[in-house]
Protein backbone atom coordinates (compact mmCIF):
# COMPACT_ATOMS: atom_id res chain seq x y z
CA UNK A 1 0.00 0.00 0.00
CA UNK A 2 2.55 2.44 0.89
CA UNK A 3 4.44 1.39 -2.49
CA UNK A 4 1.35 2.56 -4.16
CA UNK A 5 1.23 5.77 -2.35
CA UNK A 6 4.96 6.17 -3.11
CA UNK A 7 4.27 5.62 -6.84
CA UNK A 8 1.59 8.36 -6.80
CA UNK A 9 3.46 11.09 -5.11
CA UNK A 10 5.95 10.81 -7.75
CA UNK A 11 3.89 10.77 -10.89
CA UNK A 12 2.32 13.99 -9.48
CA UNK A 13 5.46 15.32 -8.53
CA UNK A 14 6.55 14.70 -12.27
CA UNK A 15 3.79 16.43 -13.54
CA UNK A 16 3.73 19.11 -11.13
CA UNK A 17 7.80 20.04 -12.50
CA UNK A 18 6.56 19.44 -15.97
CA UNK A 19 3.44 21.60 -15.72
CA UNK A 20 5.95 24.32 -14.33
CA UNK A 21 8.12 24.10 -16.85
CA UNK A 22 5.49 24.21 -19.78
CA UNK A 23 3.80 27.32 -17.92
CA UNK A 24 7.30 28.91 -17.82
CA UNK A 25 8.15 28.28 -21.27
CA UNK A 26 4.72 29.70 -22.38
CA UNK A 27 5.39 32.84 -20.39
CA UNK A 28 8.56 33.06 -22.01
CA UNK A 29 7.00 32.35 -25.70
CA UNK A 30 4.13 35.54 -24.65
CA UNK A 31 7.01 37.87 -23.06
CA UNK A 32 8.79 37.38 -26.38
CA UNK A 33 5.72 37.66 -28.49
CA UNK A 34 4.43 41.01 -27.01
CA UNK A 35 8.56 42.15 -26.89
CA UNK A 36 8.39 41.89 -30.70
CA UNK A 37 4.69 43.20 -30.41
CA UNK A 38 5.61 46.20 -28.96
CA UNK A 39 9.49 46.21 -31.35
CA UNK A 40 6.62 46.31 -34.52
CA UNK A 41 4.53 48.96 -32.61
CA UNK A 42 8.05 51.30 -32.51
CA UNK A 43 9.05 50.79 -35.49
CA UNK A 44 5.38 51.82 -37.68
CA UNK A 45 5.43 54.91 -35.16
CA UNK A 46 8.88 55.75 -35.71
CA UNK A 47 7.96 55.34 -39.82
CA UNK A 48 4.95 57.55 -39.10
CA UNK A 49 6.70 60.17 -37.41
CA UNK A 50 9.25 60.53 -39.57
CA UNK A 51 7.33 61.86 -42.58
CA UNK A 52 7.58 65.67 -42.01
CA UNK A 53 4.29 66.72 -43.41
CA UNK A 54 0.55 65.93 -43.81
CA UNK A 55 -1.97 65.48 -46.59
CA UNK A 56 -5.18 66.38 -47.34
CA UNK A 57 -7.50 65.70 -49.81
CA UNK A 58 -8.87 68.36 -51.74
CA UNK A 59 -11.97 68.41 -54.39
CA UNK A 60 -12.88 70.78 -57.28
CA UNK A 61 -16.33 70.34 -58.63
CA UNK A 62 -18.07 71.77 -61.99
CA UNK A 63 -21.85 70.77 -61.91
CA UNK A 64 -22.15 72.75 -64.82
CA UNK A 65 -19.82 69.86 -66.74
CA UNK A 66 -20.25 67.37 -64.60
CA UNK A 67 -16.77 67.47 -63.52
CA UNK A 68 -14.83 65.82 -60.15
CA UNK A 69 -11.87 66.37 -59.26
CA UNK A 70 -9.81 65.19 -56.18
CA UNK A 71 -6.11 65.75 -55.68
CA UNK A 72 -3.61 66.27 -52.82
CA UNK A 73 -2.49 69.40 -50.88
CA UNK A 74 0.74 68.62 -47.80
CA UNK A 75 0.36 70.58 -44.72
CA UNK A 76 2.43 71.31 -41.51
CA UNK A 77 5.68 71.58 -43.76
CA UNK A 78 8.23 73.66 -42.23
CA UNK A 79 9.39 75.62 -45.39
CA UNK A 80 6.07 77.80 -46.65
CA UNK A 81 7.77 78.55 -50.26
CA UNK A 82 8.71 74.89 -50.51
CA UNK A 83 5.01 73.91 -49.57
CA UNK A 84 3.11 76.66 -51.58
CA UNK A 85 5.39 75.40 -55.05
CA UNK A 86 4.51 72.04 -54.21
CA UNK A 87 0.81 72.27 -53.42
CA UNK A 88 0.65 74.65 -56.72
CA UNK A 89 1.96 71.67 -59.09
CA UNK A 90 -0.10 69.26 -57.20
CA UNK A 91 -3.17 71.72 -58.14
CA UNK A 92 -1.97 71.81 -61.57
CA UNK A 93 -4.59 69.09 -63.04
CA UNK A 94 -7.63 70.99 -61.98
CA UNK A 95 -6.23 73.35 -64.21
CA UNK A 96 -6.05 70.89 -66.90
CA UNK A 97 -8.88 69.14 -66.75
CA UNK A 98 -11.24 71.20 -64.55
CA UNK A 99 -10.62 74.62 -66.33
CA UNK A 100 -9.77 73.44 -69.96
CA UNK A 101 -13.79 74.30 -71.36
CA UNK A 102 -12.67 71.28 -73.99
CA UNK A 103 -12.99 68.74 -71.07
CA UNK A 104 -16.95 67.96 -69.79
CA UNK A 105 -17.85 64.89 -68.03
CA UNK A 106 -15.14 64.36 -65.56
CA UNK A 107 -14.04 62.55 -62.97
CA UNK A 108 -10.42 61.97 -61.41
CA UNK A 109 -9.17 60.52 -57.78
CA UNK A 110 -5.51 60.16 -57.07
CA UNK A 111 -3.17 57.61 -55.62
CA UNK A 112 0.27 58.38 -53.40
CA UNK A 113 1.83 55.68 -54.68
CA UNK A 114 5.12 56.92 -52.76
CA UNK A 115 5.33 59.69 -50.01
CA UNK A 116 8.97 59.90 -47.84
CA UNK A 117 11.02 63.02 -47.15
CA UNK A 118 12.58 62.79 -50.24
CA UNK A 119 10.04 62.37 -52.73
CA UNK A 120 6.46 62.78 -53.11
CA UNK A 121 4.66 60.68 -55.68
CA UNK A 122 0.76 61.15 -57.31
CA UNK A 123 -0.77 59.05 -59.54
CA UNK A 124 -4.22 60.76 -60.83
CA UNK A 125 -6.80 58.29 -62.61
CA UNK A 126 -9.83 58.71 -64.00
CA UNK A 127 -12.06 59.25 -67.33
CA UNK A 128 -13.42 62.23 -69.40
CA UNK A 129 -14.77 63.48 -72.62
CA UNK A 130 -12.42 65.36 -74.59
CA UNK A 131 -14.36 67.70 -77.78
CA UNK A 132 -14.37 66.01 -81.10
CA UNK A 133 -12.95 62.94 -79.69
CA UNK A 134 -15.09 61.54 -76.96
CA UNK A 135 -14.21 59.77 -74.11
CA UNK A 136 -10.58 59.25 -73.11
CA UNK A 137 -8.86 57.62 -70.37
CA UNK A 138 -6.57 59.82 -67.92
CA UNK A 139 -3.74 59.26 -66.37
CA UNK A 140 -1.26 61.28 -65.08
CA UNK A 141 1.55 61.50 -62.36
CA UNK A 142 3.35 64.71 -60.37
CA UNK A 143 6.50 63.69 -58.81
CA UNK A 144 7.94 66.03 -56.35
CA UNK A 145 11.43 66.46 -54.73
CA UNK A 146 10.37 67.61 -51.45
CA UNK A 147 13.37 69.20 -50.56
CA UNK A 148 13.58 71.85 -53.58
CA UNK A 149 10.15 71.34 -54.51
CA UNK A 150 10.87 70.49 -58.42
CA UNK A 151 9.05 68.25 -60.58
CA UNK A 152 10.58 65.14 -61.54
CA UNK A 153 9.41 63.81 -65.02
CA UNK A 154 11.35 61.97 -67.11
CA UNK A 155 13.62 64.35 -69.01
CA UNK A 156 15.01 65.23 -66.01
CA UNK A 157 15.28 61.77 -63.81
CA UNK A 158 17.05 59.86 -67.32
CA UNK A 159 20.36 61.35 -67.70
CA UNK A 160 21.29 57.96 -70.29
CA UNK A 161 18.24 57.36 -72.22
CA UNK A 162 19.68 54.87 -74.73
CA UNK A 163 20.44 52.61 -70.98
CA UNK A 164 17.20 53.06 -69.66
CA UNK A 165 15.28 52.56 -73.09
CA UNK A 166 17.41 49.21 -73.42
CA UNK A 167 15.84 47.89 -69.67
CA UNK A 168 12.58 49.27 -70.35
CA UNK A 169 12.64 47.59 -73.72
CA UNK A 170 13.92 44.15 -71.95
CA UNK A 171 11.14 44.22 -69.25
CA UNK A 172 8.24 44.95 -71.63
CA UNK A 173 9.14 41.84 -73.74
CA UNK A 174 8.80 39.89 -70.12
CA UNK A 175 5.13 41.34 -69.46
CA UNK A 176 4.27 40.23 -73.68
CA UNK A 177 4.94 43.25 -75.29
CA UNK A 178 6.49 41.76 -78.32
CA UNK A 179 7.75 45.15 -79.96
CA UNK A 180 9.08 46.40 -76.91
CA UNK A 181 8.44 50.04 -75.79
CA UNK A 182 7.35 52.30 -78.44
CA UNK A 183 6.29 55.54 -77.50
CA UNK A 184 7.20 59.01 -78.10
CA UNK A 185 6.70 59.68 -74.61
CA UNK A 186 7.19 58.37 -71.64
CA UNK A 187 5.99 59.44 -68.26
CA UNK A 188 7.45 58.01 -64.69
CA UNK A 189 5.86 57.68 -61.26
CA UNK A 190 7.37 55.87 -57.96
CA UNK A 191 6.04 53.22 -56.04
CA UNK A 192 7.83 51.66 -53.15
CA UNK A 193 11.41 50.46 -54.65
CA UNK A 194 10.23 50.67 -58.02
CA UNK A 195 10.20 53.44 -60.55
CA UNK A 196 7.15 52.95 -62.78
CA UNK A 197 7.52 54.06 -66.21
CA UNK A 198 3.77 54.70 -68.97
CA UNK A 199 3.05 55.69 -71.81
CA UNK A 200 0.41 55.90 -74.85
CA UNK A 201 1.07 53.37 -77.17
CA UNK A 202 1.96 54.99 -80.67
CA UNK A 203 -0.61 52.68 -82.23
CA UNK A 204 -3.47 55.24 -83.19
CA UNK A 205 -6.49 52.99 -81.71
CA UNK A 206 -4.51 52.48 -78.57
CA UNK A 207 -6.77 53.70 -75.58
CA UNK A 208 -5.31 52.08 -72.48
CA UNK A 209 -1.74 53.53 -70.81
CA UNK A 210 0.95 50.59 -70.65
CA UNK A 211 3.15 50.58 -67.54
CA UNK A 212 6.52 48.87 -67.09
CA UNK A 213 7.78 48.18 -63.57
CA UNK A 214 11.64 48.59 -63.46
CA UNK A 215 13.29 48.02 -59.57
CA UNK A 216 15.57 51.22 -59.07
CA UNK A 217 18.60 49.41 -57.95
CA UNK A 218 18.81 47.73 -61.50
CA UNK A 219 18.93 51.98 -63.44
CA UNK A 220 20.13 53.89 -60.41
CA UNK A 221 23.65 54.46 -62.47
CA UNK A 222 21.61 56.34 -65.27
CA UNK A 223 19.46 58.44 -63.56
CA UNK A 224 20.00 61.64 -61.58
CA UNK A 225 19.19 62.00 -57.76
CA UNK A 226 19.61 65.77 -57.29
CA UNK A 227 16.85 67.99 -58.62
CA UNK A 228 18.08 71.47 -57.78
CA UNK A 229 18.39 74.03 -54.64
CA UNK A 230 15.78 74.23 -52.55
CA UNK A 231 14.49 78.08 -53.10
CA UNK A 232 15.25 80.98 -50.65
CA UNK A 233 12.23 81.42 -48.54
Amino acid sequence: MNLKKAAISTVLIASIALSGCTMGSSNDNKQETDVKKQENSQVEMKETEKLNYSINKETFKDESRNITIYYPQIKEYSGELVMDNINQSLRKIVDTYGKDKTYTDVSIDYEITKSSNDILSVLFKGKGKLTDIGEVNIMQSVNLDVHSSNEINYENFVKDDEAVRKILDKKAKEQGLKDGVEAEGIRVYFKDSDVVFYYMPLDDSAKEFIEVSVPYEEIKEYVNKDFGEKPAS
